[in-house]
């Protein structure tokens, strides 16, 4: 490239200006040429972005749907999460419920236990009783 080119012209201003003429000229049918080429790729491509348009409509729509969903799934989540704590936090209130029952129980236990053998010992009187009021009465 760093030859000069303008050793390679003609001397005379003629053949000078035909030879610049015929260069021009095949640069403007290359220029033609590649405007074509453009041309012809640049339908391809609507051509294609028209076939896939409604596929990439779809993919965005579907997308948003999926990430909606997501964002429904994450809430959901976290309140059942909130919820199983509610739950355990009522379950460990009742297990301090079912203490205090069984506690109370045993007491009720105890003191019908106690109840019945009072009640046990009266009968014991009350016969006792009921006999020695037996044997006055046949002595009389």
């Amino acid at each position: 490239m760093s030859e000069d080119l303008t050793k390679d012209l003609p001397s005379s201003a003629g053949e000078k200006l035909t030879q610049i003429l015929s260069t021009v000229q095949r640069l403007d049918s290359t220029v033609e040429r590649l405007d074509s080429r453009l041309g012809s790729l640049e339908q391809k491509v609507e051509g294609r972005l028209y076939d896939t348009r409604p596929i990439w409509e779809k993919v965005n729509t579907d997308i948003a749907e999926l990430q909606a969903g997501q964002h429904r799934l994450t809430e959901g989540q976290q309140r059942l999460t909130e919820g199983q704590q509610r739950l355990e936090e009522g379950l460990e209130f009742f297990r301090g419920e079912s203490r205090d029952v069984r506690t109370l129980l045993r007491d009720i236990f105890r003191r019908l236990s106690i109840f019945n053998d009072t009640l046990v010992t009266m009968q014991a009187d009350y016969r006792d009783i009921y006999d020695r009021v037996r044997e006055i009465e046949r002595q009389r």
